[in-house]
């Protein structure tokens, strides 16, 4: 299988005179030949527009000195007269592209007032070097199964991922934060940029910490939202668990569930329901079957969904009763690669084993990575680059507070290292806070965002804002007697 995108011609129209792009026309490029194409497109009003498409060959680990090279997707969209630093979009995943589907929603507002640049991620690059995930058959679990059945499964995964790829020599040793650190770094040199503003979301935020941690004389200053610091590559239960809370809140005063709640509301059905399965696992069966289907035992508890929790609360299981099928774990490699490799430190790790929230959401979200950390070639990044140290670049932070995949103490607590910092929290957002729908409800917001992208400008962002909810949550259909 091959993972490199062929060396095409250079199409490239005024490379910057400071660049060292080269564009010789070859089948075999070298560490740092870049490539471009022009290609065009049009906004919504009908305006035409010119953007490059470029491919950066890289190596794909730079510890080794033979390594083979992999190519590196990205986009530039160049603001005529543009005098401040360019913007670098990265995203988030790991395992996610901004050169596939659309744009995210600043990009276009910036890109008049200085350069745009959006960066894949190596490993997960159409435009480069794609890891695809390898045929790996799923399995129906026992009917039993809790969180160690799953972690098994992906232990086996794990290994067989990893013999593959080292049958066809794919470098996985090469697929860390610290060389996607590298590779900004190489694509912003290249292109003659002596500083640059940052972008990130989820992991293209803990992928901006790297680059401040390493390179903090190169970034001009940073806007980062669904925050995930650098030791934050496993949430903290207590804190998703607390945005869980804040979630229930609203469930509670939602009179299309009235019927359904108890008194305690959404908190006192949780508890009811997460003792009766720890207490006594609820069997469930198939038509004219004797053997139970399924056992719902403590590690089944539905914490993300309201209507789930009600439905074992008033003893409902239709459609329950199905096999439990685990298919491949993930989508890209890339996210294991990295995750494992950032790791936490052992303070975080056993404050994360021991947080007494797991019981609600248990720990589905570290272990497999946990138990798995080894097997996978990516070396660990190590303690000190983990552990957050003061940095003074100018950032702002944007969080929704019902954001359960980075929560908004992530936010707070990294703050306290960026004393030229500003936090905005979103009431009622989730992990995606700076969309479209943002855009459409608070424009003057997006407004002063792009202010802060291109001057640095921050005094007139609000401390916090709402919007409409971003997901909406359906009641039970079954009806209650509360007589």
């Amino acid at each position: 299988m091959n993972y490199q995108t062929p060396f095409i011609t250079c199409l490239l129209v005024g490379v910057l005179a400071t660049s060292s792009i080269h564009c010789q026309e070859t089948s075999t490029p070298n560490a740092g030949d870049i490539i471009f194409e022009n290609k065009t497109y049009t906004l919504e009003d009908g305006t035409p527009g010119n953007y490059e498409a470029g491919t950066i060959y890289v190596k794909e680990n730079r510890s080794d000195p033979n390594s083979r090279l992999i190519g590196l997707g990205f986009a530039r969209y160049r603001a005529d007269g543009a005098t401040g630093a360019p913007v670098f979009f990265l995203p988030g995943g790991p395992g996610s592209s901004f050169l596939e589907g659309n744009s995210p929603t600043l990009a276009a507002l910036v890109k008049d007032r200085c350069d745009v640049i959006f960066v894949d991620q190596r490993g997960y690059s159409r435009n480069g070097a794609f890891l695809e995930n390898i045929p790996f058959a799923g399995t129906v679990l026992p009917a039993d199964a809790d969180l160690d059945d799953r972690v098994a499964f992906f232990t086996k995964y794990t290994e067989a991922v990893v013999a593959h790829y080292k049958d066809i020599n794919v470098d996985l040793s090469g697929y860390t934060i610290l060389e996607c650190i590298e590779d900004v770094n190489e694509l912003r040199a290249a292109l003659g940029y002596a500083k640059i503003t940052l972008r990130g979301q989820s992991f293209g935020s803990q992928w901006s910490f790297g680059i401040m941690r390493q390179y903090p004389e190169t970034v001009e200053r940073a806007l980062l939202s669904g925050v995930e610091p650098l030791n934050n590559a496993y949430d903290m239960p207590s804190h998703v668990f607390a945005a869980i809370q804040r979630i229930w809140e609203t469930i509670d005063k939602d009179a299309r569930f009235h019927a359904y709640l108890p008194k305690g509301g959404m908190q006192e059905a949780a508890e009811v329901v997460l003792q009766r399965l720890e207490s006594q696992p609820i069997k469930l069966f198939l038509t004219g079957e004797s053997k139970p289907v399924r056992i719902l035992g403590p590690d089944d508890f539905p914490f993300t969904s309201p209507r789930q929790i009600l439905e074992l609360y008033h003893g409902q299981t239709n459609g329950w009763a199905v096999a439990r099928w685990i298919g491949r774990p993930s989508r890209t490699l890339i996210g294991p690669l990295i995750d494992s490799s950032l790791g936490v430190t052992p303070e975080r790790r056993k404050k994360l084993w021991h947080d007494p929230a797991v019981r609600f959401t248990t720990r589905q979200n570290f272990a497999r990575y946990m138990a798995t950390a080894k097997l996978w070639p990516s070396p660990d990044v190590g303690n000190a680059f983990r552990t957050p140290k003061k940095c003074d670049i100018p950032v702002v932070f944007v969080n929704g507070d019902w954001d359960i995949k980075t929560p908004i103490e992530n936010m707070y607590e990294i703050a306290a290292y960026f004393p030229n910092s500003h936090q905005v929290v979103v009431h009622q957002a989730g992990h995606g806070t700076i969309t479209s729908r943002m855009q459409k409800q608070h424009p003057e917001f997006i407004a002063q965002l792009v202010e802060f992208l291109t001057t640095g400008k921050m005094d007139s962002l609000p401390t916090e804002i709402q919007v409409k909810k971003f997901r909406r949550f359906t009641p039970p259909k079954f009806a209650v007697d509360n007589d």
